[in-house]
């Protein structure tokens, strides 16, 4: 039985790491399209601004919006699911625990599959992997309530 507190532990910091690494990648073309702060005298200026920085800003800005729309959700239902499970254990044959562990890793996935293929304009696969996502987002909250009804009377 794999333990819900650990992995979700794990996968979050992953997940986490990629969110970092996304809004590097928007600062980054920010500075390219002059959209940074004004005082922030060393990105490219507004007259040298081409269409594919532009393009490049705002597509960035669309991973990144996608991320805060979908990632911090599932965090926290992750998280609450995983605590309710780890208290549950394994009960009537069905492991939870590994069921968690699974749509976490899914999910996980799937986010970074989707800013992939978000930056290389792949619209079908774009949204093939949001959908994985979200219906794995969706069992990591099904998973939870499942486990919450078998928790004993207080």
């Amino acid at each position: 039985m794999s333990n819900p507190l650990q992995t979700t532990s794990i996968l979050t910091v992953i997940l986490w790491t990629k969110v970092f690494v996304t809004n590097i990648g928007l600062g980054g073309a920010k500075q390219n399209a002059g959209g940074r702060a004004p005082e922030d005298t060393y990105q490219k200026p507004k007259d040298e601004v081409s269409g594919e920085d532009a393009a490049n800003l705002d597509r960035s800005q669309r991973i990144v919006n996608n991320d805060l729309e979908n990632i911090p959700i599932t965090m926290i239902m992750a998280a609450g699911s995983a605590v309710v499970i780890h208290l549950v254990g394994s009960t009537n044959g069905y492991d939870l625990s590994l069921a968690h562990t699974v749509l976490y890793s899914i999910f996980v996935a799937a986010r970074f599959g989707h800013s992939i293929t978000y930056a290389r304009g792949l619209s079908i696969g774009r949204s093939l992997v949001w959908l994985v996502g979200v219906l794995a987002s969706f069992g990591i909250g099904i998973n939870g309530a499942i486990a919450s009804y078998r928790l004993p009377a207080w």
